[in-house]
């Protein structure tokens, strides 16, 4: 019974999170371009500038196509094809003043197109063509993609609280927390509170208590509790194809070695010698980039 209610815990949560993702309004545009004020990156602008800001990426999207990571601070860029940390933009943009507030598409389009000229501290770009149909040690895109994500979260570590990996664009991103405040705790303690899955009984219970609308009072404060932790988050960006370049140079020497522990070495040597084709959405904290290293090398 314990394994049956933690599984529809897991399942919950996650119908949860798929539930507050949803676009209750005007379909995807909507979340992709609406102002919230809730994630860290955000309140780096004003109310004013804030609401400039996206509508000057959903002009660019118009254009070509923007996603927003928001809770990572990140923005994919399809063309040309590359990551943008949404804290640098957002400073950046602030930084133009009444200009980018008059003419906000003009504004993001001068910031891409600065950041398309050279790969800085916040800007990474990727190469959507990076494997092909090729296949590296049995692996074709799609099998390295989930080595990456095994050799970003080594077992035994905490910190890592999110991770994304693209196989098509070729780029991963691990969110790192150092340590979780006590009243972030108490947010999320306080959101699951309102979790109510009813009575298990039998499996039909289980499939009603997976598939039922989650609680209002559960999405909003898992949102909340969410929000406020990007505020002590920092996440890492990384370029598969550059990684898979390391991973092909390293290979021979560590020949009995897994897949994920050749790429944790990789991934390791560019962090820590500060390698093109890694990058932080913003500065990390001496306590952020070690608690990185940990978390990408698996062999301890």
């Amino acid at each position: 019974m314990w394994i049956a209610l933690g599984v529809v815990a897991a399942l919950i949560i996650g119908v949860a999170l798929w539930w507050k993702l949803r676009d209750p309004l005007a379909g995807e545009d909507f979340y992709k371009f609406h102002v919230e004020r809730k994630w860290a990156w955000e309140l780096i602008l004003t109310d004013e500038q804030e609401q400039a800001f996206m509508t000057g990426l959903e002009a660019y999207d118009d254009e070509s196509t923007v996603y927003p990571h928001r809770e990572a601070g990140a923005l994919r860029v399809y063309d040309p094809s590359m990551m943008v940390s949404l804290f640098l933009l957002a400073e950046q943009f602030a930084g133009m003043g009444p200009g980018a507030l008059a003419d906000p598409a003009g504004a993001v389009r001068h910031l891409i197109g600065r950041a398309a000229q050279a790969e800085t501290g916040g800007v990474l770009h990727l190469d959507d063509g990076w494997m092909g149909e090729q296949v590296v040690d049995g692996m074709d895109k799609y099998d390295f993609t989930s080595q990456m994500m095994s050799a970003t979260h080594a077992q035994g570590v905490d910190g890592g609280v999110g991770g994304y990996g693209d196989e098509d664009g070729g780029y991963g991103m691990l969110t790192v927390l150092t340590q979780e405040p006590g009243h972030v705790r108490a947010m999320y303690d306080h959101a699951h509170a309102h979790a109510s899955s009813g009575e298990i009984r039998n499996r039909l219970d289980v499939y009603k208590a997976v598939i039922q609308e989650p609680e209002p009072e559960f999405v909003a404060g898992l949102e909340s509790a969410d929000a406020e932790r990007s505020r002590f988050t920092n996440t890492l960006m990384y370029d598969y194809g550059r990684v898979l370049a390391g991973y092909r140079a390293l290979r021979p020497q560590m020949g009995h070695a897994q897949p994920s522990d050749v790429m944790s070495a990789v991934m390791a040597r560019m962090l820590s010698e500060n390698r093109p084709g890694i990058t932080w959405t913003r500065q990390p904290s001496p306590e952020q980039h070690e608690r990185a290293m940990r978390l990408i090398s698996t062999r301890g």
